[in-house]
């Protein structure tokens, strides 16, 4: 994942209470600025010149598809609100490799089985289970983690 570089400009819009509530509402999901003033309790006029502080700090962005001007967070300030959502992710994925090896190799030595005295193979169900049950949690995990991603994904434009 990319660092986030905070300048002058960015710490000055960051340090009001308002602007970082504006942003946590616009993580939610996009407004318009009467939804925001409406939420926030604020007049139209104050919210106003707050996203556009924001906008200036590349932190929301506006949309003119509709009658009404719908914010957005940008990347930059999905990133700073969750700075480690894409370890998360990183985490997942790598857990789930190791499950499924682990799956796999138990599924493969029941399949195999042991020999024994005399010639005879004998096949563990323990083993089948227990590789069964982690290619369960692999596909869990696969789950989390696209889930996760569907969260941290931009807003298409």
């Amino acid at each position: 994942m990319e660092e986030v570089t905070l300048d002058r400009g960015d710490i000055a819009a960051l340090s009001s209470d308002v602007r970082v509530a504006i942003l946590k509402a616009l993580d939610i999901r996009p407004m318009a600025m009467s939804e925001l003033a409406d939420g926030l309790g604020l007049a139209k006029s104050t919210v106003h010149e707050h996203l556009a502080v924001l906008a200036d700090a590349d932190l929301v962005a506006h949309e003119n598809a509709r009658k009404w001007r719908d914010y957005t967070l940008t990347e930059k300030g999905r990133r700073i609100l969750h700075p480690g959502r894409d370890h998360r992710i990183i985490f997942l994925l790598g857990t789930s490799l190791v499950a499924m090896t682990a799956g796999v190799l138990c599924v493969t030595s029941y399949l195999r089985g042991f020999v024994v005295q005399g010639g005879s193979v004998v096949r563990e169900p323990l083993l089948l289970y227990a590789g069964e049950a982690l290619l369960g949690v692999t596909f869990v995990l696969w789950y989390i983690a696209l889930r996760c991603r569907r969260r941290t994904a931009p807003i298409p434009a």
